[in-house]
Order: structure tokens, then sequence, then C-alpha cells
């Protein structure tokens, strides 16, 4: 069961294109029998990269991940998985196609109703989808390394339904001109690793380096604080960053938050949540960098 606690999830929503003329040109029986075979093996390419699948609705499959970068590869893996099973002879109706659309955000349960920002968003990224298509928000590409899908590129900018603002729709190419897939797990679980070197803080010149070979930084005032950060509103245990599966997360342990501030210009406001760091830029520690500069910490990643 997933952590209902975890503030920040990937929704993907994975449905059968064309359902209506199936069940209109095949019959009930058998399209009804097709469509289960779909949903089950959909479920089943989810579950390998360690997604949850949350409801079925019909033709469509509702699942979650802790992290994007195993939501990516699960939407990937539900393709190729349909592809071979289509391939293969396993449909009476002959060879099945899927859309799918995810996104990385925040979540609030209503018992087991998933509700926010995510199943919002990857709901309406997944009305844009074609079939045999996999898109997803441009907030999501940002927690992801970029060696991962190099050819994902935008689509389309609309208005959000989660947000004020923009959602930038972006589509990544899953398959080559042959038949074999872009994205494998296999491969995929090695390009995870290595895609992103490590993370380099530099606060007033001391540094750290977070990789995989050192995974934890925990930064505070505290004298156990592998980054010791005297600002003025910095707590003893104020925030730890981690390396997995080629990303780096920050969580905010403290009173005051933490600022993330891109050098891209964005700016991320977390209080007892984390998210993912990407590119280059300056991290305040209780307060923003420019507010108090004994907290702000330059980071890096390569």
């Amino acid at each position: 069961m997933v952590d209902k606690s975890i503030p920040n999830l990937a929704v993907l929503y994975a449905d059968v294109s064309g359902s209506t003329r199936l069940y209109e040109e095949h019959g009930d029986a058998v399209a009804r029998a097709d469509i289960a075979l779909c949903v089950e093996i959909m479920s089943k390419a989810a579950a390998s990269l360690g997604g949850e699948t949350l409801k079925t609705i019909g033709d469509e499959v509702m699942c979650v991940f802790t992290e994007p970068v195993r939501a990516a590869l699960g939407a990937t893996e539900m393709q190729a998985a349909l592809r071979k099973a289509s391939e293969a002879g396993r449909f009476k109706m002959g060879t099945l196609h899927i859309k799918i659309g995810w996104h990385y955000g925040k979540v609030l349960w209503h018992e087991d109703d998933l509700l926010g920002e995510a199943p919002i968003t990857a709901k309406q990224v997944i009305k844009l989808a074609k079939a045999d298509e996999i898109l997803t928000s441009g907030r999501s590409m940002e927690a992801l390394p970029p060696a991962m899908f190099p050819k994902a590129h935008p689509i389309d900018r609309i208005p959000a339904e989660a947000w004020d603002g923009d959602l930038e729709v972006v589509r990544f190419p899953w398959q080559q001109a042959g038949d074999e897939t872009q994205v494998s797990s296999a491969a995929m679980d090695m390009t995870m690793e290595s895609a992103q070197g490590g993370l380099l803080l530099d606060y007033g010149g001391v540094r750290f380096r977070v990789d995989a070979s050192q995974p934890r930084c925990r930064i505070g005032r505290g004298k156990d604080a592998d980054l010791r950060v005297n600002g003025n509103f910095t707590s003893r245990q104020h925030a730890e960053i981690t390396h997995r599966h080629g990303r780096f997360t920050l969580r905010d342990e403290s009173f005051n938050g933490t600022v993330i501030a891109g050098d891209d210009g964005s700016v991320k406001r977390l209080r007892r949540e984390e998210d993912v760091l990407s590119g280059s830029g300056m991290l305040g520690f209780g307060a923003a960098p420019d507010d108090d500069p004994g907290a702000a910490v330059r980071f890096r990643c390569e």
C-alpha cells in the first residue's frame, strides 16, 4: 500500500484508445474480455516498476508511483507490454493501443480517494494524448534526469487546472523507428544510477558532494550536521538531501522552511515537504537566500 504521508506522488492514467468503437465492432463479450486483459497487463507493468494501481475505471487504470523516474519507466513498460501482447496474438480484437498521461506533484487523500495537483493534472494531460502516446507535464520532466529522455519535447501550453498559470505538455518518444522500444527497464535501471553524477553544495567555501558513494547530506546548525549552516532562522536539524535512483531529493524538516531559488528564476518554498533538485541555484535554510545570506548554500547538479 502506498504511504499516505508522502506529500508528492506521480499519478499516471492509462486507457485503451477507441474502446467505444471496439465494443461496437466486436461485441460486448469479446471487447470486455480483451480490455480486461489489457488492464491486467498495464497493472502488472506498473507493478514491475514499483507502481500501485489504485483503481480501474472500465478501460482506464489509475496508478501511483513514489518516484517520477519510476512513473516514466512504468509508462514505457506499459506501452512495450501492450505491443508485445498484441504481436503475440493475445487479443481477439487484434492490436490494441493505449494512451498515457502522468504528472508528479502534490497529493491529498480523502479516505481512499486521491485528490490534489497530481491527479488533476494527470487527468488534464491524458485528455490530450493520442493512441500510442505518453504525455506528461513540464514540471514532471524537471524532476527527471535530463539524460534519461533526451528526445522529450513540449507540444502544447494550456491553462492549468491545478494552479494559476500555464501547464506545459510534454511528449517523450518511447519507441524507435523499428520495433525495438527506446526505453526498457533493464537499460533504464542503469541510467537512473548514472544519469546525474553528483550534487555539489558550497557554503562559504565549505563544500560537500552528494552522489552514489555519499548518498546523504544532513543540513542544520547542530553538531551532527554534515553541512553546518549558521543562518539566523536555521534549525539544528533543518533539512536532508538524499541521492536515490539518479536524482537528488531535498526534504525540509524545519519550522521556518527551506527556499529553493533556481538560477532559471524559479522559486519554491518547502515546509515539512520534499522536492527534487535540478540544475543550479541557491538554497535558503530558514529564509530566502537574499534575506539571510548566512543561511544561503549554492547547489549545482552535475
